[in-house]
């Protein structure tokens, strides 16, 4: 995940890498409980080549993998990681732990207001939708 775009439609469509599209200053989401507020009780949806992902963002930090859901036998939800907002301004970021050493920090920047936005790291942009709750994308 180097940079998410959000959605938050009900028909959920994964969308391609868009390089650098949406990480300028002037989009980016400011404020810590701003940031907070847009990622807790949401699931991202991600896709990057051939990897997919969908992690719900619980309040309070824990990242859970939904996988195949909470009741499949072979691939069950579980948490992966956790997930913190710091800073202020434009200092304002989410970083994910998963533990090991892995972690990756973004900034995150409107694309269309309340439906799409980009987290970013560096120069890569990974486009993503987003969905209210935890469950399949």
């Amino acid at each position: 995940m180097k940079c998410l775009l959000v959605s938050a439609a009900l028909s959920l469509v994964l969308m391609p890498v868009i390089a650098g599209a949406a990480c300028t200053a002037a989009s980016q989401v400011t404020g810590a409980t701003t940031l907070s507020n847009l990622l807790a009780n949401k699931t991202l949806c991600a896709l990057r080549g051939a990897d997919r992902w969908q992690e719900f963002h619980q309040a309070g930090g824990a990242l859970i993998d939904y996988k195949k859901g909470p009741s499949d036998p072979v691939d069950p939800t579980k948490q992966v990681g956790t997930w913190t907002v710091t800073g202020n301004g434009s200092g304002t970021q989410v970083r994910y732990n998963y533990g090991q050493g892995a972690s990756y920090t973004y900034k995150v920047h409107t694309i269309v207001q309340d439906t799409s936005y980009s987290l970013c790291s560096g120069a890569e942009d990974l486009v993503v939708s987003m969905r209210a709750g935890q469950g399949p994308c």
